[in-house]
């Protein structure tokens, strides 16, 4: 009978007890790295994570409108209309001079603006504001690759330039700036509302999620002014018709309510449309001269301290 070679059986143990030791040494490093990514790392992952998971919008709330007594009882001067920015990424823009020839013949414009905007290497470049739902519709119904459009809130002035240092007007940033707008901006802006979510691969919210937030818009606040529109645009049209007659460049007037004291009208000139804010030149116009500038009041003084 032959005895077991002793060699060959020593040698597979030390096999054995290599590969045992290679084993635990990468099963080590690989517990090392997840000890590393999942506890000392765990707080960047999560961030990263969930800047791809979750959603964070801010709703904004309407703005409350700017009412005054009209012929049919209390009408409004400031109103609310949403129309379009139209924006472009070039990136899927495959013919940039027939998309731009496109835009231009539905909302006017220069087609060589937009091509060069639809050229540029960014992901975003905005070629038009202010667009009205009936060119919007037309534009998304072509369904051209890289358009798009996106909602925004705008003030309307139907009356156009009546009072409009008075009302004042809502910047690009949505804040009101001068006049009543500036002046009640917390009770016409209301409170913007929010939404938190998590969501899946598509972006959908998903429900069960615990940390979701959704806390709704409050619409601002409408404010009835005391103004009487018909008798304001007699006292602005009087106020133009005197200053030409006395060769005058500016001036206020303003008429009361003799039993209440209340501002039934208060006009300026020269005047702008506030919903064209963006077209004035001077500045000053946008002030009301009638509350804010200093006017030394003369000779009349004599006869008020008579009387």
């Amino acid at each position: 009978m032959a005895w077991p070679n002793t060699n060959i059986a020593g040698q597979t143990i030390n096999r054995l007890r290599l590969i045992y030791a290679v084993l635990v040494v990468v099963v080590g490093i690989f517990g090392v790295r997840l000890f590393y990514l999942q506890i000392i790392r765990y707080s960047h992952y999560k961030a990263a994570a969930l800047q791809q998971q979750e959603a964070d919008y801010t709703i904004p709330a309407a703005r409350g409108l700017i009412e005054a007594h009209g012929p049919n009882g209390i009408e409004p001067l400031v109103l609310n209309q949403t129309l379009y920015t139209l924006y472009c990424d070039p990136k899927f823009i495959t013919n940039a001079s027939s998309e731009a020839a496109f835009v231009a013949n539905v909302i006017g414009g220069n087609a060589s603006d937009y091509e060069s905007a639809m050229r540029t290497a960014n992901r975003y470049d905005i070629l038009a504001k202010k667009i009205p739902p009936n060119k919007k519709d037309v534009l998304m119904a072509a369904k051209k690759p890289g358009l798009n459009v996106e909602a925004h809130t705008y003030r309307v002035y139907p009356e156009g330039e009546l009072a409009a240092q008075v009302l004042g007007f809502v910047n690009d940033s949505g804040q009101g700036t001068y006049g009543i707008e500036q002046v009640l901006n917390s009770e016409l802006s209301g409170k913007a509302g929010r939404v938190k979510a998590i969501t899946d691969v598509r972006g959908v919210p998903l429900p069960a999620s615990g940390d979701n937030v959704d806390i709704q818009p409050q619409a601002g606040k409408n404010v009835a002014l005391t103004l009487n529109i018909p008798l304001q645009r007699e006292v602005e049209q009087a106020l133009q018709q005197g200053l030409k007659q006395a060769n005058s460049s500016e001036g206020s007037a303003i008429v009361m309510d003799v039993h209440t004291g209340a501002v039934v009208a208060m006009a300026n000139y020269p005047t702008y449309n506030p919903g064209d804010y963006a077209s004035v030149t001077d500045p000053s116009v946008f002030n009301n001269r009638s509350v804010a500038s200093q006017l030394e009041v003369g000779s009349i003084m004599k006869v008020l301290t008579t009387a």
